[in-house]
């Protein structure tokens, strides 16, 4: 995971950051869903280019952004993750094409670099764009393409993790796996979708293939299991079977076990407080702990999640929102930038250039 860095402040009292510098600081995002961070105008913009429509699993057009937002929120946010794959129904339907795949990737690293990201692992589940005959492998090769192609126009360094939609049956979860081995582009497998009925035991062998093959794990855990005990019981197996990092982990600093298990094992968190904020799973960003959480010397990251599902989603506003609630220093933002580089699943070399970068930038800008 490339070592721990020292998580505890060095300079007595909170050296306060601006909003502004936030953004202008190179970033790190390592927990953010492809489908979720393409803005609805850029959605809309692609559909228009290539003849198609935003529709709803009805049928029903989608003419606006306005409309298109008013499906994402539904009866509210609070009942998204309940109903998450209809949702993202008239996302996931418009990319079915290479053309369109391939779009989605470059506007994705797009929307990354306006908000100063300099590194993003995008992650994306291939079983629901193949509706209309693409393979899985074909997919996965499209929007590696854009990934590469939107580098090479905005500059934002990516990775590719591939993800499993665990609603789906174990059997179709090892399809995906085997898609994301042979495609030679993923650096990893992540499991998401709906958490409550879907523990990460029922993949297990879909992660084995993966970890023998030398694919990284990263595993959605105790977000929205049901109850905090399954939460807890789901983030206990995520490790058992080898996770890498975990994404969300909302009860993990009130859980001294696991807490040792991830500080023995250098597990990256990846923390998303506003999407937890927006979907009801905490009433405050003070209920996940991160202060008591750098202390420990957890590798504890900040991540958008979906950053274009909602207002306040960018990891700017994260960071800015988070450091305002528990009145976060130039320190605290270091440790947790600095963090998420070095958890990240890009080589050894790419890591220090970029925790180089960042410090350099940091004595420029702040």
């Amino acid at each position: 995971m490339g070592g721990r860095i020292n998580n505890h402040p060095s300079r007595p009292g909170p050296t306060r950051i601006s909003p502004a510098a936030v953004r202008a600081l190179p970033k790190a995002d390592l927990h953010s869903h492809i489908d979720g961070s393409i803005s609805p105008k850029e959605l809309f913009r692609i559909a228009r280019k290539h003849h198609r429509k935003v529709v709803t699993p009805e049928g029903a057009e989608l003419e606006s952004v306005s409309a298109f937002m008013g499906h994402i929120k539904g009866d509210g946010y609070v009942s998204m993750l309940d109903d998450i794959i209809r949702r993202f129904y008239p996302i996931t339907r418009l990319l079915q094409t290479e053309e369109t795949i391939r779009e989605a990737g470059v506007s994705y690293l797009k929307g990354q670099n306006d908000d100063g990201v300099v590194y993003a692992e995008g992650r994306f589940a291939p079983q629901y764009h193949t509706a209309e005959g693409l393979s899985l492998g074909g997919v996965i090769s499209s929007m590696a393409e854009g990934l590469a192609e939107g580098t090479e126009r905005y500059g934002v360094e990516t990775s590719l993790i591939v993800a499993i939609g665990r609603e789906s049956p174990p059997g179709l979860g090892e399809e995906v796996a085997r898609a994301a081995v042979r495609s030679g582009v993923a650096v990893a497998l992540d499991l998401g979708g709906p958490e409550a009925g879907n523990p990460p035991e029922k993949f297990e062998r879909a992660f084995r293939l993966a970890t023998s093959s030398g694919l990284k794990v990263t595993i959605h855990a105790g977000e929205d299991a049901g109850s905090r005990r399954q939460d807890v019981a789901n983030m206990k197996t995520a490790l058992a079977m080898g996770a890498d990092r975990l994404g969300h982990a909302i009860h993990l600093s009130h859980e001294r076990n696991l807490l040792s298990t991830v500080l023995d094992r250098s597990v990256g968190i990846e923390m998303n407080p506003v999407s937890n904020l927006v979907l009801g799973k905490i009433k405050t960003t003070k209920d996940l702990g991160i202060d008591r959480l750098l202390k420990e010397g957890v590798s504890v990251s900040l991540n958008s999640d979906d950053p274009s599902l909602w207002t306040g989603g960018d990891l700017s506003e994260v960071y800015s929102r988070v450091c305002s609630e528990y009145g976060f220093g130039m320190d605290q933002v270091d440790a947790l930038a600095e963090n998420a580089f070095r958890s990240s699943f890009a080589s050894q070399r790419v890591k220090e250039r970029l925790v180089q970068r960042y410090r350099e930038a940091q004595r420029r800008i702040c």
